[in-house]
């Protein structure tokens, strides 16, 4: 992978709540104020990460303008009935054009609508390159629920090489980071395992406490909470149980317990991912770094 190399970006200015069914925001915000010349955006799309960004935006009082395919939808900065001609006005007057689509839909609303070529394309798929459109990727986790202005300034954006974030997006004062196109697919896969693997496997066991041991689903929050915040701040030293203590006594009724439940392949699996050479060199590395010490 490319060595990350940490973006120039500006610093933003916070919003006074502006409402998001308004049309084209125009903040009249002094460059020499910002640090920067504003640009105007149109959004288009109107699921979470759409929503996330006009939302972030709207904190930093950047102008932008939304479409989405629903004419009824009132993220619509336009009321025009027709698709396309709410689409050509949407983008009428904006610098650029972040494509906040699936990734599959993208190149198809490409095709659909040509004169969107005629703009600064963005996407912010993890997974994808899209010749002529701007690779730019907010690694972060998007719910239904709104963010605050902190939360949205620290998300890293991962840029495709070839770009520069703070010529993408000057009015944000996000740390931005490149990769190489080569290296998107693995990244993003690392970032889905990341992300949603371990939900997955922490809703599968508060299921489990609930309806096979009977209990809270919540007594499990403290002890989750603590793993995530000692791996963030000392990840070499964070790990604990079984497997760091070789106790192979214990790793053996614990798969046993596990019998015909999938929790068992998981835990099989993760035995075989902490036992393989990489993990094992690492580890091997860590010891040595605290005899040094």
């Amino acid at each position: 992978m490319s060595r990350p190399s940490l973006a120039v970006t500006h610093p933003g200015v916070q919003g006074s709540g502006l409402d998001p069914h308004d049309g084209f925001v125009t903040t009249g915000l002094d460059p020499g104020r910002t640090g920067t010349d504003m640009l105007n955006y149109a959004i288009v799309g109107g699921g979470r990460l759409a929503r996330h960004f006009s939302q972030y935006f709207h904190l930093l009082e950047i102008p932008h303008t939304r479409w989405t395919r629903d004419r009824r939808s009132p993220f619509n900065s336009s009321d025009l009935p027709d698709a396309e001609r709410r689409l050509r006005d949407t983008v009428a007057k904006v610098d650029r054009v972040l494509l906040l689509i699936s990734d599959s839909a993208i190149t198809t609303v490409l095709k659909q609508y040509p004169f969107l070529h005629e703009k600064h394309l963005i996407h912010c798929s993890g997974a994808i390159s899209i010749p002529g459109v701007s690779g730019v990727h907010p690694m972060m986790t998007f719910t239904d629920q709104m963010y605050d202005l902190d939360t949205y300034q620290s998300v890293p954006f991962i840029f495709e090489a070839g770009f520069h974030f703070d010529k993408l997006f000057p009015g944000l004062p996000n740390p931005g980071f490149e990769i190489s196109i080569e290296d998107k697919a693995r990244y993003h896969a690392m970032c889905v395992m990341a992300g949603n693997f371990s939900q997955l496997m922490w809703k599968g066991i508060s299921d489990r406490f609930e309806q096979q041991i009977k209990l809270p689903a919540g007594t499990l929050h403290p002890y989750l909470e603590k793993v995530a915040e000692n791996f963030i701040q000392a990840p070499e030293t964070a790990l604990t149980g079984p497997l760091t203590r070789n106790d192979q006594n214990t790793i053996e009724r614990n798969v046993q317990a596990l019998e015909g439940d999938a929790l068992q392949d998981l835990y099989l699996a993760f035995v075989r991912f902490y036992q393989s050479d990489d993990f094992q060199e690492w580890l091997s590395g860590q010891a040595r770094k605290e005899q040094i010490a």
